[in-house]
Order: C-alpha cells, then structure tokens, then sequence
C-alpha cells in the first residue's frame, strides 16, 4: 500500500474503533472521542500483543468494520463504474474491500506508540444534520500535532464514518486512486480478480 494510505490508516486507527452503540443520538465528536480513549486504553492493554497479527485481525473485525459505512465508502470508491455492477459483483467488492481494509488496518496497529487524540466541538447543530465533519488532532511522543477530520453520517442511533482525511489527503480518494486503472482497462470484473488474488496472497 502506499506510505500516505498507510499513515492515514495508523492515525485512523486510534480515534474510530469501538465495540459500543449509543441509545440516542448523541454528539458524534463526544462519540468519537469516547471511542478514542477506549481504543487506547485497548491498545495499551494488549501492547505485548500488538505483533500478533491474529490478534489484531480479530479486534479489527469485531469493533472496526461495525462503525463503518461500508456500503457508501465502496460506492465512493468505484464511483461510475458502482451504478453499472450487478448485486453480486457489489456483495463481492464489499467483502475483498473490507478485508483489504481489515487486514491494512490491523498491520498499522502494530506501529500504535502512545499517540493522544483530541477531538474539537462542532461547530453548528448536529442534532438535525444527516452527515457532519468532525475535526481532530492527533499529538504523538515527538510533539508532533496532526489535523484529522472525519465525515460521518447518522445511522439510526449512531454515527458512521464513510471517508477521513489528513492534510487534506481522502482515505477514499487514495483507495479510488489504486484503483482507477484497473477498472478503467478491465471493469469491476477485472479489479474483483485483482482483489481477490491480493487478498488470497495474504492469507
């Protein structure tokens, strides 16, 4: 993957994971930063795991991909050529793609070093809004501070995330990148293929 992708997905890692759903709708910063301290807090438990990469791989399964919009951040992703898919190539794409997300994220949570995160307060009414952005910074050991900012949308009684960027840099927009060629020489047929034998090479 590329260096870029990789370092979004570490920093990713550390403010949207968690195993809980809310009861009402609630502010999805004070959410996210709940989520943060609990991954953390996670993370710092299991330190002597985190080179464990079954380990991860299951953590990732079971609290990531939940909070995830997976079915708008696959749409975003193959853009056009989304509309033109049959439901099968779409059911298919969706479990490649979460596992090619799964198995990224849980190789950067390995390089997890005592990184804080700190969400900021909306701006605005969220209570009425189906998406909003939700900004955060992330502060590591060196001192460094790094801006995050989330796009989230409500579904029922929680907020999903179906994009992030950092430094103005698009999860979506770089897997898009990765993938323009193929599907533009071969269709979603050809990129499934490619998928499917990257994915099986990491088993």
């Amino acid at each position: 993957m590329k260096k870029t992708l990789h370092s979004l997905i570490t920093l990713f890692l550390f403010c949207i994971i968690s195993p809980f759903a809310f009861a009402a709708v609630g502010s999805p910063a004070t959410q996210l930063q709940t989520v943060a301290n609990n991954m953390i807090s996670q993370l710092e438990s299991n330190k002597s795991q985190l080179n464990n990469f079954s380990v991860i791989r299951r953590i990732v399964n079971q609290v990531l991909i939940p909070h995830v919009d997976v079915d708008r951040m696959s749409s975003a992703v193959v853009g056009r050529y989304w509309r033109a898919a049959t439901p099968a190539q779409r059911s298919q794409f969706e479990k490649e793609f979460s596992y090619l997300v799964t198995t990224t994220y849980a190789s950067a949570l390995s390089s997890y070093d005592g990184d804080v995160v700190r969400f900021q307060p909306l701006r605005g009414n969220y209570e009425t809004a189906q998406t909003t952005t939700v900004n955060s910074v992330v502060v590591r050991k060196s001192g460094q501070r790094i801006e995050i900012s989330y796009d989230v949308a409500r579904h029922d009684d929680q907020w999903k995330v179906y994009d992030f960027s950092i430094e103005h840099v698009s999860m979506v927009q770089s897997y898009r990148s990765q993938f323009q060629d193929v599907l533009a020489q071969g269709g979603m047929q050809a990129l499934l293929t490619r998928m499917q034998t990257h994915n099986q090479s990491g088993k």
